[in-house]
């Protein structure tokens, strides 16, 4: 049985109203079928239950025994509910908090200059960022690089504030990034490549926690996730986006180059999460001493549960161009156009049951919510970007270069609504509303900056490439729109952390190029290395 059917097996027996004690009490008296008993369930004092006996004894056996089966419906009606049942309080349509794409480095040479390469593109990983650059080469060159790094995740664990209520989540990554063939052929330079150009994937568990302050009992609103109540979590998260291209360049003018990229991209996402919210705490009469965690989940707190698997192709293409202004001085400029996908979340609401605040006033006041089940599509567009770059050989030793990349990732999600309910302030009565009626969450577009250099020595007999860079890390998630502190909390602003970067390359006997890199991310916590291997053939 597959998880999506586990988990709907789960929603439909946890539960169950058919195991309420009404049902067994109306099953009991099913055996004691009598005129006077139907009543006594539909009157509440001996006066009106004298009354109903004597008319039932006027009327026919035909149709009392009607009456007794109109009543037993009714039962059987209440009963099936098992419980008040009101509308569940509104929710996030997606788990917008875990959703994220990752840009990765295709090879070593330019991730050690910062991913500087729009300008320069003079060797085989310009396939992969620059087609026009794949002009300059004049042989045959195949190239393979593969990546291994530390991918953090920074999530609020604990009302505390700031780092202290945060905890850091590293991710091993160890994969290919780019694998290229490059065959120059009647004046043109055609090649093939894989790339691997966005990557994440994490798992992680958090215990519910609230940071509301406050000196009373929770509303239904605030129970589950309104004005700071922040569910467990349990939750994996995967994406990538690949890379398969057909790439042919050619140089139109002694100083003119370009180069076109025709790729299919493929999708591989994946989102799978449960959020706990605890029963007891509907309960509680005061939150101005919460501790700063509530008991870790159980499967009686199990509230949601989201599911998003994708994964196709879809064409894309990237355009590039490349102007030698002088013999030092060069100016790239590239067009990557990325699909747009289809998604679903398919969210699963197993039955839910809130206790009886007031269990000795000989009423059943629990709350049921009975087992949902919803489809929502929507559409994931990967960013395009324009990039510019610049690239200036001071000198026959030093190469200098720097690189303008604008992202339009303010589409990446449509179709969603980003009215979430942590910033829901109460109005009169149980009643909750947005505090300023905007969304809630964004997601923007994106600005990234990216500069190196590369020193060449001449020592033993061999070239040696000395390199080191800087960048800006876009984010492609959703921040928090809102000034609210628990928006600001759940969806902190992660972008814009500057890279530091640095490598080193060889050539050996004019065909093969060894290339590494180091990148790290002092505010993130991330060290990342790429390494490389070009053969001339």
């Amino acid at each position: 049985m597959s998880r999506q059917q586990t988990d709907r097996a789960a929603a439909d027996s946890q539960n169950s109203p058919w195991n309420s004690a009404a049902m067994r009490y109306l099953f009991s008296e099913i055996y004691m079928i009598e005129a006077a008993m139907a009543a006594h369930f539909c009157v509440r004092d001996c006066t009106e239950l004298s009354r109903v006996l004597n008319l039932s004894n006027s009327i026919s056996r035909r149709k009392l025994r009607r009456s007794i089966m109109f009543l037993l419906l009714q039962l059987v009606f209440l009963c099936d509910s098992g419980f008040s049942q009101i509308e569940r309080p509104r929710a996030p349509e997606f788990a917008f908090s875990q959703f994220r794409l990752i840009p990765i480095h295709p090879a070593g040479r330019p991730a050690s200059m910062g991913g500087a390469f729009i300008g320069i593109a003079d060797d085989a990983t310009a396939a992969a960022i620059n087609p026009a650059g794949l002009s300059f080469l004049t042989t045959p060159e195949i190239s393979l690089s593969h990546c291994a790094s530390w991918q953090t995740y920074d999530f609020p664990v604990s009302r505390r504030v700031q780092s202290e209520g945060e905890q850091r989540q590293y991710e091993p990554v160890f994969d290919q990034t780019l694998v290229n063939v490059i065959y120059p052929q009647w004046g043109f330079t055609f090649a093939v490549f894989r790339q691997v150009a966005f990557r994440s994937e994490f798992s992680f568990d958090r215990q519910q926690f609230v940071t509301i302050n406050a000196n009373r009992p929770l509303s239904i609103a605030e129970q589950f996730g309104a004005s700071g109540n922040f569910a467990g979590r349990t939750s994996e998260h995967y994406s990538e986006v690949i890379h398969n291209a057909f790439v042919v360049a050619k140089t139109l003018q002694p100083r003119v180059h370009a180069g076109l990229a025709l790729r299919t991209t493929q999708l591989r996402l994946r989102l799978d999460e449960r959020q706990y919210f605890e029963p007891a705490l509907w309960l509680q009469t005061k939150f101005n001493v919460a501790p700063d965690q509530i008991t870790p989940p159980r499967v009686e707190a199990l509230y949601r549960i989201d599911h998003v698997h994708r994964n196709q192709f879809k064409a894309s293409f990237s355009l590039g161009l490349l102007l030698e202004i002088t013999s030092s001085l060069s100016l790239g400029i590239v067009y990557d156009n990325l699909p747009s996908y289809d998604v679903e979340n398919h969210l699963i609401y197993p039955a839910y049951t809130l206790p009886d605040r007031t269990p000795n006033d000989g009423l059943d006041d629990a709350v049921f919510f009975k087992p949902e089940e919803k489809r929502l599509p929507f559409t994931l567009n990967l960013p395009d970007h324009w990039g510019f770059g610049l690239s200036w050989e001071t000198s026959s030793r030093l190469l200098c270069a720097a690189d303008v990349l604008l992202y339009r990732s303010h589409y990446l999600l449509q179709g969603l609504n980003f009215d979430l309910p942590q910033d829901d302030s109460p109005e009169a009565g149980s009643r909750y509303r947005d505090s300023d009626g905007e969304d809630d969450v964004r997601i923007k577009n994106h600005l990234a900056l990216r500069a190196g250099l590369e020193y060449r020595l001449a020592e033993l007999g061999k070239i040696w490439l000395l390199r080191a860079g800087f960048y800006t890390e876009p984010n492609f998630g959703l921040q928090a729109a809102s000034r609210d502190s628990n928006l600001q909390r759940e969806f902190p602003d992660k972008s814009g952390f500057v890279h530091v970067t640095s490598g080193a390359g060889v050539v050996l006997n004019n065909k093969v190029r060894f290339e590494g890199s180091v990148d790290i991310c002092p505010a993130l916590g991330q060290i990342g290395f790429i390494g490389s291997t070009v053969l001339r053939l």
